[in-house]
């Protein structure tokens, strides 16, 4: 799910933890509670610290990655507890645990929420470094955010917050239980209007009746959208020639392999440029109107040198022009995109 989601979950979280009496009845509790899991909503994310160090290539393969691993659920929590004793030193052991806990179910949610939609995580680390992605909310919820505004100002109202997110909360499952099904439905659907031939990926939009399709066989990548039981083709692509040489030399440099190494459904264009060649990688699990904004680009010359290079999000086309500058090493004026 996408930070605000997160963030707004982590004061639910704070607000549904007053069904335990131990933080109902300490105040000081409550509050070291509603740090504990408006940090522990957005923990596992706290692996931006790689974009900072590493850049942003690093970033884009490893985000969801080790973070959000089962051992770091654990890590999170301790490590959560411990900083929030530090200004909380009055709190009991057996408090301690209650805090504990409800840190551990923030940490365990944000994962959850994560593998429901089309990015997924490792969650299964370190038993396998399988992408899991269930495919059946987006990284934005309206619905989600909505449920939880409600509960904020029901808590203003009434003052029974933990009663109040037990209901928000229970809602949110059945929600989720319904989308998911929603999901299955939609996947039905499209398998039997495609024949089943090749592999179907369906991602979710935040309207309800609205989902996007990617469909790969070995020759072509198809994009299509169903609204309810109608399936309209928005583009057809067919393959690139994987014994390109400008296609494997660009699959060779850093940015790139970040990107392949956590996409599915790519597609690649080579534009020529003064320069050289300019190379777009595209996962169309992600797309926008018309535009698949998540993207790796490279360029290089004629010869196979690679003069510049960048991965990430960018939806108009003059921020990743200015990436692929700003990551230059040499020759300023060698680079057009």
């Amino acid at each position: 799910m996408d930070t605000s989601t997160h963030i707004t979950m982590g004061f639910g979280l704070a607000g549904l933890a007053f069904i335990d009496p131990a933080v109902a009845a300490g105040t000081e509790l409550a509050s070291a509670v509603l740090i504990g899991t408006v940090l522990g909503s957005n923990a596992p994310d706290f692996d931006y610290g790689i974009k900072i160090v590493k850049g942003n290539g690093m970033y884009t393969e490893h985000h969801r990655g080790l973070s959000h691993s089962i051992p770091a659920w654990f890590m999170w929590t301790g490590l959560l507890t411990a900083i929030i004793y530090l200004f909380h030193s009055n709190l009991s052991i057996p408090e301690l645990i209650h805090l504990s806990g409800w840190i551990f179910l923030a940490v365990l949610l944000h994962v959850i929420f994560d593998i429901c939609n089309a990015y997924g995580t490792q969650a299964a680390r370190p038993f396998t470094k399988k992408w899991l992605s269930l495919n059946f909310i987006s990284l934005f919820d309206p619905f989600i955010i909505f449920l939880h505004l409600l509960g904020f100002a029901l808590w203003g109202l009434l003052d029974s917050p933990g009663i109040i997110f037990l209901l928000i909360y229970s809602t949110i499952g059945l929600y989720l239980l319904e989308r998911f099904f929603s999901s299955r439905r939609a996947m039905t659907i499209v398998k039997k209007k495609l024949g089943g031939n090749g592999s179907i990926t369906i991602i979710p939009t935040i309207l309800w009746s609205v989902w996007h399709i990617v469909s790969e066989t070995d020759s072509c990548l198809r994009s299509f959208e169903l609204r309810s039981k109608d399936l309209k083709l928005i583009h057809t692509f067919e393959k690139s020639d994987p014994e390109s040489s400008i296609i494997a030399n660009a699959k060779k440099d850093q940015n790139v392999c970040h990107f392949l190494n956590n996409s599915k459904h790519v597609q690649t264009v080579v534009l020529p440029i003064p320069s050289g060649y300019e190379i777009r990688f595209f996962d169309l699990r992600f797309r926008t109107k018309n535009h698949y904004p998540y993207m790796a680009v490279c360029q290089m010359t004629k010869d196979g040198m690679i003069l510049s290079s960048c991965t990430g999000w960018f939806h108009q086309a003059d921020k990743f022009k200015s990436k692929l500058i700003s990551h230059e090493n040499s020759g300023k004026n060698q680079l057009e995109a």
